[in-house]
């Protein structure tokens, strides 16, 4: 018996030798080759921290890393980086190599000029990493992900679908906060706002990118099965949705009801302008049951879309006073009259310089073997095998393209004069919030109008329209003593904010925005 298993024993350690040495060869030849084609672009004299040929750039990474705190977003550290190594007479960009973390070598923009060029002049592509991250998190094909005239129509659709009743989802929103300031609790601002309905961070925290640092989470044998089981579920809880909303559609067809509910969700809408299309493309009939393509696609889109300065506010104030009066409240007036809206400019400045300092996102595109970035130099920058990332927490507040880059200064976006120091006009391509170019967002009409509405309705008031209605106070101080052994120690701040912005999914403010709210009264 003993014979018998040293028998069995000594194949299987031969076996177990053999793909571990194969494996050990494989990770250094391609180490070697990732390192030894940087090495080309170190050559070439272009912009980039100094450079490690065992470790690539991993050492200055977490050098920057250490002047962070530890939940904040990737692209912080870039533009330390980007700041210290860019070319002083060049267009603020440089090359990273983080293999193993990184497949690709990594171009980091924070040039409006070159983000111009690589998003909207070249219109290159998003990189396969996103492809992956993004069909696993939707389910299947996706507005992020798809190409061609099937995008096209897909986006003209959805587009033509995101006129919402944001009157509706505003004075929800006011009801949420005036709980919360009846409790006199502290709460997440966050949270309320971004996850009230559901536990969406629950579901992303098992996708990730190929930049994700942590080994533990990159690797996790696990993701594969937790991710077919939430495709799953999303698909069923979608699915039915669907189903429910088709049926209520066609007996508001019959009972000619449509419209008199005075609330939708974008299900109704992008279901609704999908039928309508459909009929005037095609004279059938109406189906008994929702076509499966369109039930597939809507599935992946839906899951998408799922996923203090008292001068400032004292204008925006008197702004909405102007407009709006004292008599009458804002929700009412905005549903008779919706142009309202567009008259509030210093509204629109307040929202676009907020989205300056603290935008949403940033943009990755896929470089090609053809296409150069050009600075005003005429220096040339290859993008072949690179992903770009074109940081808009970097570009929107870099010195080089923004006066008084740091400040909260809504008044810049009023200002029409060429010559004026805070004249936006020059910076080119410099506020991309939701991008520039074919690919850009195809909800930001929808999202300014959202944000508007939400000011006017929470600020002006509603049941209260002669004075503000809610006055909303930063907590992090108290949230900071509650939590005072878990974070000491820790660094809190990232350019001088508490309120740093961190990855989780999307961007979002650090610890979710601790706060307390209390309703004013004259």
């Amino acid at each position: 018996m003993g014979d018998t298993a040293a028998i069995i024993r000594g194949p299987a350690i031969l076996t177990w030798l053999v793909v571990s040495l194969t494996g050990l060869a494989y990770i250094f030849l391609k180490g070697y080759q990732r390192r030894a084609s940087f090495n080309r672009l170190r050559r070439q004299g272009l912009p980039m921290p100094p450079w490690n040929p065992f470790l690539g750039h991993l050492l200055a990474l977490s050098s920057a890393l250490a002047k962070l705190p530890s939940d904040t977003q990737q692209p912080d550290a870039f533009e330390i980086l980007c700041k210290i190594h860019e070319k002083e007479d060049g267009e603020s960009l440089i090359y990273l190599d983080l293999w193993p973390f990184a497949a690709d070598q990594l171009l980091v923009i924070c040039s409006p000029t070159l983000a111009v060029q690589a998003c909207q002049d070249h219109d290159l592509a998003r990189p396969e990493i996103l492809h992956k991250f993004f069909d696993s998190l939707a389910g299947g094909d996706n507005l992020f992900t798809m190409k061609g005239a099937e995008w096209k129509r897909l986006q003209l659709e959805l587009y033509l679908a995101t006129n919402g009743h944001v009157v509706d989802e505003a004075e929800v929103y006011a009801s949420k906060l005036r709980e919360h300031a009846r409790q006199g609790d502290l709460f997440s601002l966050d949270k309320m706002t971004c996850w009230d309905t559901m536990d969406i961070i629950g579901a992303i925290r098992w996708h990730v990118l190929d930049n994700e640092f942590n080994l533990f989470v990159r690797w996790n044998p696990a993701r594969p099965l937790v991710q077919a089981y939430n495709n799953w579920q999303m698909n069923r809880y979608i699915s039915r949705e669907l189903d429910k909303r088709y049926a209520e559609w066609i007996d508001e067809q019959d009972t000619n009801t449509v419209g008199i509910s005075s609330s939708r969700s974008i299900i109704d809408i992008v279901l609704a302008e999908h039928m309508a299309q459909q009929q005037q493309s095609t004279k059938t009939t109406r189906p008994k049951e929702l076509d499966a393509a369109f039930k597939k696609r809507a599935m992946a889109q839906i899951r998408v879309f799922i996923f203090s300065h008292p001068e400032a506010l004292a204008k925006l104030l008197q702004e909405h006073d102007n407009i709006f009066g004292k008599t009458f409240p804002a929700s009412e007036q905005l549903k008779q009259n919706s142009a309202l809206i567009n008259q509030l400019p210093y509204t629109t400045a307040v929202i676009k310089e907020t989205l300056r300092l603290f935008p949403p996102g940033s943009a990755f595109r896929r470089g090609q073997k053809d296409v150069y970035l050009t600075d005003l130099n005429g220096t040339k920058y290859p993008t072949e095998g690179t992903n770009m990332w074109i940081l808009h927490s970097a570009l929107q507040k870099h010195e080089k393209y923004w006066p008084h880059a740091l400040e909260f200064t809504p008044e810049r976006w009023l200002i029409t004069d060429p010559e004026g120091p805070l004249y936006t006009g020059r910076v080119k391509g410099g506020w991309r919030p939701f991008e520039h170019g074919p690919r850009d967002c195809i909800g930001q009409t929808l999202a300014m109008l959202d944000l508007k509405v939400t000011l006017v309705i929470t600020y002006t008031g509603n049941s209260l329209p002669t004075v503000r209605e809610f006055d909303v106070q930063s907590a992090y101080d108290e949230w900071d003593l509650l939590h005072d052994k878990k974070i000491r120690g820790e660094i809190k701040h990232a350019n001088g904010e508490r309120a740093y912005q961190i990855q989780s999914g999307g961007v979002h403010p650090a610890d979710g925005f601790p706060c307390r709210v209390r309703v004013r009264t004259e």
